[in-house]
């Protein structure tokens, strides 16, 4: 029986500290609690913000503005793991803890297509770095280990599948696969972001056809290479030196070497807050900034130097950004201009605003590789994994693919909230993903599974609360 991608309607709500942000619905325990998210790209697992997330100095409504919060207490399903370090964003400063657990997750509010995960690994935050919950599409597994633990000796049970993999495991998609894209709201009457699951909607993009391979480090594996960054009608460019950036839904930024940062001070007459760590907009160069509308090319390669590769383009209202008095070190309503001050290499980011205006399509499983079914990865499945697509290249004649052992990272527990480091876990998982110009025709969605490139034949796919649509599948 054919699989369907599933489509997941988005809330229809914008939330967020920093801007507006189009979120989704998840449901959360038995009976479902629903919660606003935002996707993130980089994390494996659900994150729903706890009740502690919200002290008496909070406004009434946090809870609210926060996305709604999940009650561990009130769901019939809860099995706790404990608590541990959130091992997301850390090169960024991020910070915070998590309380890991089991339970149900439900995709989009109720409705006749809802699809519920049992059994899923979760987390309940309170950090506010982290402001909304979380919906986590990463494919790796997650290893819980503890203060001590040997990660090469841990136990079986302590390795839980992404929501994800999941999906595709229960023949619920039809690949490791999606396809996103954040939605903005200054275009048209305002866009909502995009998701689908095991496949991309392509009506959603004109197609880039360039292919960027995974990064080697699972932490930081959808890079690009940031060639040029220049301002429409104008010589002067932005980005002095070509870069190699991690593209990353969860955080809402973009992040730059501070040469180009301050290229974007001269060109725009932005000024850099030292107290936020922001370029804070007043209204007088709010005016003068959407008088310009200028619009900002961004030339993105497979590295730094080689082409071919696709401009994508981003308008002024793309960075016309508000932050809220829930926001560090912000006190009212603040415009802002959503770029950061990079320390080093490691924290080169494009985040969710520069998703506002381009689809990421990830596909985590060619079907020409083989997927290992155990958690753990012993020497001879890993020589396996690496064999078996050679002999199936070679008998085929289909073009080379390129494939690396990545290692699956460990979230650690917290003893007395001790931050040491854990060693992380060898495992394998291999893919590809794109980048393409956002553009808004009729919906058209295709299935990863296949040659993402060529279309035949249809099927109906699954709609979670959302508008109608055709999957077609690929030779």
């Amino acid at each position: 029986m054919n699989v369907a991608p599933i489509i997941v309607s988005p809330s229809q709500a914008w939330d967020g500290n920093d801007g507006p942000w189009s979120t989704f619905a998840l449901g959360f325990g038995t009976p479902p609690q629903f919660v606003r998210v935002l996707v993130s790209t980089t994390c494996p697992q659900p994150w729903a913000v706890d009740p502690l997330g919200c002290t008496t100095t909070d406004p009434s409504n946090c809870p609210y503005r926060r996305g709604n919060q999940f009650y561990k207490n009130l769901s019939s399903t809860w099995q706790d793991k404990g608590l541990y370090e959130l091992d997301e964003e850390l090169n960024l400063g991020f910070t915070g803890n998590g309380n890991f657990g089991l339970d149900s997750i439900t995709l989009g509010y109720p409705g006749s297509s809802s699809v519920t995960i049992n059994h899923q690994l979760l987390a309940t935050i309170a950090t506010k770095d982290f402001y909304l919950a979380t919906w986590g599409i990463a494919p790796r597994a997650t290893n819980l280990t503890r203060p001590g633990q040997n990660p090469v000796t841990f136990a079986a049970e302590d390795a839980y599948p992404s929501l994800l993999s999941i999906l595709k495991q229960e023949n619920k998609i039809p690949s490791i696969s999606y396809g996103y894209t954040a939605g903005a709201r200054h275009r048209l009457k305002q866009v909502p972001a995009s998701l689908t699951l095991g496949g991309y909607d392509a009506s959603r993009f004109v197609s880039s056809n360039l292919t960027f391979s995974f990064a080697d480090d699972n932490s930081r594996d959808l890079v690009v290479g940031i060639q040029s960054i220049s301002v429409v009608g104008s010589s002067e460019t932005l980005l002095p030196t070509p870069i190699l950036s991690f593209v990353d839904a969860t955080v809402s930024h973009i992040w730059l070497p501070l040469e180009a940062c301050q290229a974007f001070e001269r060109v725009f007459g932005i000024t850099f807050d030292a107290a936020s760590s922001l370029y804070l907009v007043n209204e007088t160069k709010h005016q003068d900034l959407l008088a310009r509308n200028a619009t900002l090319v961004f030339t993105i390669g497979a590295n730094t130097v080689s082409s071919p590769t696709v401009n994508i383009s981003l308008p002024y209202a793309a960075f016309d950004l508000q932050l809220t008095d829930a926001y560090p070190n912000v006190s009212n309503a603040t415009r802002y201009f959503p770029l950061r001050r990079a320390a080093n290499d490691t924290q080169y980011t494009l985040g969710r605003c520069f998703l506002q205006e381009t689809t990421n399509t990830t596909n985590n499983s060619p079907s020409s590789l083989p997927k290992p079914s155990t958690s753990r990865l012993s020497s001879g499945i890993i020589a396996a994994v690496v064999v078996d697509p050679i002999i199936i290249l070679a008998v085929l004649g289909i073009a080379l693919i390129i494939f690396w052992q990545r290692k699956r990272r460990a979230t650690k527990q917290i003893d007395r909230y001790d931050s040491a480091t854990a060693p992380s876990v060898a495992a394998s998982v291999s893919g590809e993903h794109e980048l393409h110009d956002e553009q808004l025709p009729p919906p058209e969605l295709h299935d990863f599974a296949k040659d993402p490139l060529e279309m035949d034949g249809g099927i109906a796919a699954v709609e979670i609360n959302a508008r109608e649509a055709t999957v077609h599948e690929m030779d």
